[in-house]
């Protein structure tokens, strides 16, 4: 009996999501980003999500945020799980458990952002993600965090509702976190088909943006994120090997200055989806200050074209005391491009649409 549910286990998930790889017909599988900026205030906060469709053969169809400056996904509890199993003081599992091809471990692991903790277990599954028309899965099963809890650090107090992520799609490249950095770039586990190489570019989306919310189902989406790299497309971006600026960072740097009419600040640069201004440090004395509206700024990337943008609202360039690199937000992927190749571990940008 065992042997007969495993099989229509699986039949089930074929039938849910064919298995074919992404960009099977040598295209690259180009999966629909959604783009929402959060209602209210602060305004301006502009971030990119990307649909999961199902863990295993477990419907999922939850929007997370799509972050390129980190590695590896969380998902929160009730998105994922019976309701039951949930609640701020852990997930429910007295030992490891087996639902619909998930994989929920008892082992508990804390992941590190911004300004904020993810605290949850270990889990695994295949992921299938994008939207029923087009879609791309992992081919084997990956390890994740379902998040039963999201802490700000400074204060400690748990955080949630609406305006926060019900988790996060980290597709950098380097390293990864949890035991053993075991919690890796889902993209990392995506076939993709003849001709392809092996990872992802994100093409312009636009500089038009709405206020609206997941919940609310009101948010536009852009067919911006492509799964696998044909030779041509690679061919009008400036490539370079990534770099690993620390131990410490689980995404790739550039060399970069940014400067305003000033002293450039150079430093190990990330492109970060995840991440709604361009941040900037300073000495750790100096106050954190913002750009006014109206400032022209130019970024000078080694190996790569120099992009020019004038500031349009405050605080979009932050200047930030103790930061360790600079950030290029959410601005950047307005009108340019990011590519990022994981077999010859390259990274390339391309200015302009």
């Amino acid at each position: 009996m065992k042997i007969l549910a495993a099989l229509l286990s699986i039949l089930l998930c074929a039938l849910l999501y064919p298995s074919s790889p992404a960009g099977a017909d040598g295209t690259p599988a180009t999966i629909p980003l959604i783009k929402l900026e959060y209602p209210g205030n602060p305004k301006n906060i502009r971030m990119l999500y990307v649909r999961i469709l199902s863990l295993g053969n477990r419907k999922i169809n939850q929007p997370l945020l799509l972050d390129t400056g980190s590695g590896g996904m969380t998902i929160d509890c009730r998105s994922t799980l019976p309701a039951g199993l949930c609640s701020e003081n852990g997930i429910k599992v007295a030992k490891t458990l087996e639902l619909d091809g998930i994989i929920v471990t008892t082992q508990k692991v804390v992941m590190h952002y911004g300004t904020y903790d993810e605290y949850g277990n270990i889990a695994s599954a295949r992921v299938t993600f994008g939207s029923s028309s087009a879609l791309a899965s992992t081919d084997r099963r990956i390890s994740f965090l379902i998040r039963y809890k999201k802490v700000r650090r400074d204060t400690g107090e748990v955080v949630g509702g609406p305006l926060w992520p019900k988790g996060i799609f980290g597709i950098s490249p380097i390293g990864g976190d949890g035991p053993h950095q075991m919690i890796k770039s889902p993209m990392d586990a995506v076939s993709v088909g003849p001709g392809l190489h092996r990872g992802y570019y994100l093409s312009a989306i636009g500089s038009k943006w709405k206020a609206c919310t997941n919940e609310a189902g009101n948010c536009p989406q852009v067919e911006a994120l492509h799964v696998g790299i044909p030779d041509d497309v690679k061919k009008n971006f400036k490539i370079q090997k990534w770099k690993q600026a620390s131990p410490r960072y689980n995404f790739p740097t550039l060399d970069s200055c940014l400067s305003w009419g000033s002293e450039p600040v150079c430093r190990p640069t990330l492109y970060d989806t995840g991440n709604s201004t361009i941040m900037v440090p300073t000495d750790t004395s100096k106050p954190y200050a913002s750009l006014n509206v109206g400032t022209k700024v130019v970024v000078k990337t080694e190996g790569q074209d120099d992009w020019n943008f004038t500031t349009t609202y405050k605080p979009e360039v932050e200047i930030v005391p103790g930061l360790e690199r600079n950030i290029v937000g959410i601005r950047y992927f307005e009108r340019n491009s990011l590519l990022v190749d994981l077999e010859t571990q390259e990274i390339g940008l391309r200015l302009g649409y």
